[in-house]
């Protein structure tokens, strides 16, 4: 009876109307982020250098700083945020490419045979924990930060200063916008070292490299780069800047649509 009840089992096969549903999708996605130990190990290193850099540059200011402004004190804050953003495009890029080496992302293709909308579940699910993470970082290291700077001549700045609470919250939509970026662009070359190469290589230094070249268009062009469009959000004074606000909200959609767009076409023609 027990090898009868075995067959029985074994010879199961799902409805062929079976249909995995959004809401299954994310929590599928949701347990995977999770399960994995990489993940807590990359967002802990993300928030002892979010916290503990941004705390260490603050009170190493000189007390007699005195030049500068809520730019110059917010970049003391957000410099471990800044450094920070690596860690977090790295672990979108593992978020992708860490199935496909492994080669699970083929039972994640047969429960969601139209595929496009894991990748939707994906972004959306590392989208909200960055969001809510840095979100939370940007905060708390600015309150702390900007208790230490209060000491110097610098001074601190405050919440209800003018363009500050915008600004805070452009860094943190700088971060989410980067994490996704970094997930798509895993999404399209699906391979951990080359992924993290082209972030790395492409994304944060060629932009600051094509600086130093001698033509005048490339200074006209760099601030379009992927990794440049973002800057103008997490500004308190946009009056120098190379984009508006509105252009660098619009570049950095311009950007993941065509990332993800081309992102979803090569998963639907591509062969898991």
């Amino acid at each position: 009876m027990t090898a009868a009840v075995m067959t029985d089992r074994a010879a199961y096969v799902p409805p062929a109307n079976y249909k995995l549903s959004a809401a299954g999708l994310l929590r599928s996605e949701w347990t995977k982020l999770w399960s994995l130990r990489s993940t807590w190990i990359v967002l802990l290193c993300a928030v002892v250098f979010s916290a503990g850099l941004g705390a260490l540059i603050s009170s190493s200011v000189p007390n007699d700083q005195a030049v500068g402004g809520a730019d110059v004190a917010l970049s003391f804050s957000m410099a471990g945020i800044s450094l920070s953003s690596v860690f977090v495009a790295v672990l979108g890029i593992l978020t992708v490419t860490g199935e496909y080496s492994t080669g699970s992302i083929r039972s994640t293709m047969s429960a969601a045979p139209k595929r496009l909308s894991v990748l939707w579940a994906k972004a959306a699910v590392f989208g909200a924990v960055v969001a809510v993470l840095f979100g939370a970082m940007v905060f708390l290291t600015f309150f702390m930060t900007q208790a230490i700077l209060s000491d110097t001549e610098l001074g601190s700045v405050s919440l209800s200063d003018e363009g500050v609470l915008r600004a805070l919250l452009g860094w943190t939509a700088m971060i989410v916008y980067l994490a996704l970026l970094a997930l798509g662009i895993g999404a399209i070359l699906r391979n951990s070292a080359g992924s993290i190469g082209f972030y790395i290589g492409v994304i944060m230094i060629l932009p600051q490299l094509a600086g130093l070249l001698p033509w005048s268009w490339v200074d006209d062009v760099t601030p379009f780069a992927p990794g440049n469009v973002a800057n103008t959000i997490a500004m308190v004074d946009t009056t120098g800047a190379d984009l508006s606000l509105g252009q660098s909200w619009l570049w950095m959609g311009i950007w993941l649509v065509v990332t993800f767009g081309l992102a979803g076409v090569l998963l639907k023609r591509r062969d898991v």
